[in-house]
């Protein structure tokens, strides 16, 4: 009888065990999940972000240089997204991000815009803006093992006209 109490002890240690084991990679798996999330919501901050930017500035490359790739690396820095939003100088490490602005091509203006300059005075730049986050620590050395990239197409329409290339 004792030992098949002590066959069933060993049973249930090892069982009890592969359970603890398995809880804990599920731990794991969640909160490398919410890091994740935490980053993706980041890069979609960051394409917000640059957005709004793009309201008041252009970046500094419009896309008429073939030499320069048709890129501005940073049009928001991870600096200045760190100051903007809440970076690692936060409590809560929600990541930072950096967003780069691709110009694609100059067309159009939609329909509506005013008639008393005409159609021509107008023109629409379509911008992508890429954002990628990253967790970071305060030297924006440390890189968390997740990272997302977040990508929007922008239309700005403007006052001019699309210069030739």
């Amino acid at each position: 009888m004792m030992i098949v109490a002590l066959v069933l002890m060993a049973l249930m240690a090892i069982i009890g065990s592969s359970t603890l084991q398995v809880a804990g990679i599920d731990q794991r798996i969640a909160v490398q999940n919410r890091k994740h999330m935490m980053v993706v919501n980041t890069a979609t901050a960051g394409t917000e972000h640059a957005r709004f930017e793009l309201q008041t500035e252009n970046p500094v490359d419009e896309g008429f240089d073939d030499t320069s790739g048709d890129t501005y690396d940073d049009f928001v820095t991870t600096h200045e997204a760190d100051s903007d939003f809440g970076g690692t100088g936060y409590a809560h490490n929600l990541g930072v991000y950096y967003v780069t602005a691709t110009y694609h091509r100059c067309g159009n203006p939609p329909p509506g815009y005013s008639t008393e300059i005409g159609r021509t005075g107008f023109r629409a730049d379509y911008w992508e803006m890429e954002s990628t986050a990253r967790m970071t620590d305060t030297s924006f050395s440390n890189v968390n093992e997740t990272q997302a990239v977040s990508s929007t197409l922008v239309r700005k329409v403007i006052q001019g006209r699309c210069k030739v290339r």
